[in-house]
């Protein structure tokens, strides 16, 4: 007798695109039994994102919340929208399932939902912390605070999982109470492999790209926002080119600094040694052209970047806002207030006197990550409840 097709609801608030926690929602998708189980999107926009196409060639569906409004989504966020936004939900799993799983990707956004999660009698409830700070143009005010602390209590109260893509993005939104045995820190999944077996060279890659193979290469993945701080790293890529001329940066990604990134680039006149290449771009192949990483952000939940550039070989450096976990021996991490000339210093100094081939990956902390070891557990879990630790 055939097994009955199971599936899951992801919560991912924003149409599913281009981004490092969607990148590892699209790994668990790729890496799951389809014939066992399927997963099912609830979005609050009616943007198509990236992967609509590839979740629903899989089977899966993309329900937007607010499909029912005149708005669709596309206006200012306000209270009256979380309530609706858990209506909404309650019906979709009654009427769109039976679901085993509901997954929910950005718990201090979206955490009221899981009410119709528990209303619907949904049997495993995951609210998963990926980051450890949240942007806000404006900074928050006493409003925003209190909703975001009431999502993330309720979360606290009705989830049958916390997990955290390391133990600081776990405290961020869940606290400190190590006495509850629901919290884990879950690895993201990534395909690592296909960085470690990658076969292109230097020379291929960087004339596939069309850039100069004859530079050092210094490359830096992530969308365009204040948080991944690339202006700050435009500062310090000027200051090493006052020292070496024989440098180029690559900047892959998009986001809605990229006018402000290539202005900052002409203010310091390293405008023909920045190379900003498309989000869409193959990342092994940036990494094949590249000889550095630099990921200088502000804050982040894990890094997934790094890991990549880390199966690739690469030696990193990373501000030491970036998580510990992602550290499988090729990072070197510098603080921020240091400041870009001490950065450049550094960096310059480890390209000059250190060889990277001395230096040993952790590998039994790399299989942690990849997708063929994570995504079976986390199958697992949605089918059975069972702890992500216990498997």
């Amino acid at each position: 007798m055939s097994e009955i097709l199971q599936r899951v609801l992801f919560v991912n608030g924003v149409p599913v695109d281009k981004g490092g926690v969607e990148s590892a929602i699209m790994e668990v998708y790729r890496g799951v039994d389809h014939k066992r189980l399927l997963i099912d999107f609830a979005v609050r926009k009616p943007q198509k994102g990236y992967f609509h196409d590839e979740i629903e060639s899989y089977g899966g569906r993309v329900f937007n919340l607010f499909e029912h409004t005149k708005h669709k989504g596309n206006k200012k966020w306000n209270f009256s929208m979380d309530i609706y936004s858990v209506i909404s939900l309650y019906k979709l799993l009654k009427n769109k399932g039976p679901f085993c799983a509901v997954h929910i990707a950005h718990p201090i956004l979206d955490g009221f939902v899981i009410i119709a999660a528990k209303l619907a009698g949904i049997p495993v409830r995951i609210a998963h912390s990926n980051y450890v700070e949240v942007e806000d143009k404006n900074g928050p005010n006493l409003r925003r605070k209190l909703t975001r602390k009431l999502r993330l209590l309720f979360c606290k109260r009705l989830a049958t999982h916390l997990w955290g893509c390391s133990a600081a993005a776990m405290e961020f939104q869940f606290g400190k109470d190590s006495r509850d045995i629901r919290r884990e820190v879950v690895p993201c999944p990534v395909n690592l492999k296909k960085f470690m077996s990658s076969s292109l060279n230097k020379e291929e890659a960087c004339k596939e790209l069309g850039i100069s193979m004859n530079k050092i290469n210094f490359l830096c993945v992530g969308r365009y926002v204040k948080q991944k701080n690339q202006l700050f790293l435009v500062e310090c890529f000027a200051e090493m080119t006052k020292i070496r001329a024989d440098l180029q940066l690559i900047l892959v990604g998009s986001g809605p600094l990229d006018n402000e990134i290539r202005r900052h680039a002409r203010e310091y006149g390293i405008e023909n040694q920045l190379i900003m290449l498309d989000a869409r771009t193959y990342i092994p192949l940036a990494l094949a052209a590249s000889d550095f990483f630099i990921l200088p952000s502000i804050s982040e939940g894990l890094g997934i970047a790094l890991l990549e550039a880390q199966a690739s070989g690469i030696l990193c450096f990373a501000s030491d806002a970036c998580q510990p976990e992602s550290n499988m021996g090729l990072i070197e991490y510098l603080p921020l207030e240091k400041g870009a000339q001490y950065w450049a210093n550094y960096i310059l100094y480890q390209v000059e006197n250190e060889s990277t081939s001395e230096r040993q990956i952790d590998k039994k902390h790399l299989v942690k990550f990849e997708t063929s070891y994570v995504v079976p557990r986390m199958q697992h879990v949605y089918l059975t409840g069972d702890k992500y630790s216990i498997i």
